[in-house]
């Protein structure tokens, strides 16, 4: 089953910047887990090619590519402003992500508890003139963890990569014109690391699922426009085809690339893709229209795969 999807009136401008949290998205996915994710994955050296695991850090993980020349947004800013958001706007969405979580959730004390994944978009670049609103939604985002003391991870926050945010004693300020700047949700205890896995849970997930190595250091990637961040997907390449089977029609396909979800979820591309579309612009009132990158996938149907 696809995830929820966000209805577009959910996502206005003005209201996706502090709608962050103010949805308890129902949930279609496995169940709960027996224990909770854990970000680090262990020795995934048997899972990786040989050269893939010559370049994995000293502690196991993979150092992932730098975002794009201009990106407005760094890895480090990523953090400040999840931290500073927390802050700022965490008290008034406490309620919600207080049941989301589990438990009560001290916003002055979290810390961040994963890197801050950059998660590309799968559209090609708006015009200049857009309103920021509309560039943050289809632009790319980071995705990180912030931790309670006791490192259990409490919210998952998206930031976009291209916001004009700022910190301002420790406060977030919001530009005129925003919207789409943020998301977060609340990480349910027991659940872990889960929204979404570390790069290196995913290539252990696919590693112990297929059989098969994985040739490439994983890329998150960005869902289809009407879905939050956080349900980016990680695209695990392989060193030979596996079958998978698509829960909805049950066909088989030979595939060499997945895609790891949340909750650890398997997904191939749907055989329909969609291309442009068209948007209107706040700030003009003309139409602006949206086109998917080539060969990036933006529909996606849940796989099951077997260890050949």
């Amino acid at each position: 089953m696809e995830p929820f999807r966000v209805p577009a009136a959910r996502r206005t401008l003005l209201g996706a910047a502090l709608l962050a949290g103010a949805l308890s998205l129902p949930s279609c996915e496995q169940g709960a887990l027996a224990s909770p994710e854990r970000l680090a994955a262990g020795d995934i050296r048997s899972f990786v090619t040989p050269e893939l695991s010559s370049g994995l850090s000293r502690d196991g993980s993979f150092t992932l590519p730098a975002p794009p020349a201009g990106t407005r947004v760094s890895p480090d800013g990523a953090r400040e402003m999840a931290l500073a958001f927390a802050r700022t706007f965490g008290p008034s969405l406490r309620g919600t992500l207080e049941r989301q979580h589990g438990r009560p959730i001290d916003f002055d004390r979290l810390h961040v508890g994963s890197p801050a994944y950059f998660a590309a978009t799968p559209y090609e670049p708006l015009p200049p003139d857009v309103h920021p609103g509309l560039r943050n939604a289809y632009g790319p985002y980071y995705l990180l963890y912030l931790a309670a003391a006791d490192d259990v991870p409490a919210l998952v926050v998206a930031i976009s990569a291209s916001t004009e945010a700022w910190i301002e004693n420790g406060r977030v300020r919001l530009p005129l014109n925003y919207g789409n700047d943020f998301y977060v949700e609340g990480v349910a205890l027991g659940d872990g690391f889960v929204k979404p896995l570390s790069p290196e849970q995913a290539v252990r997930r696919v590693g112990e699922a297929t059989g098969a190595r994985i040739t490439a250091v994983p890329e998150l990637l960005l869902p289809h426009h009407d879905y939050h961040a956080v349900y980016a997907r990680w695209r695990v390449t392989l060193d030979r085809p596996v079958a998978a089977r698509s829960r909805g029609t049950g066909e088989v396909h030979q595939m060499r690339e997945l895609y790891v979800g949340r909750r650890g979820e398997f997904f191939t591309p749907s055989p329909v893709q969609p291309g442009e579309h068209a948007r209107t612009n706040p700030g003009t009132g003309r139409s602006v229209h949206v086109v998917v990158k080539r060969g990036s996938p933006v529909a996606f149907e849940p796989v099951d795969v077997a260890n050949q």
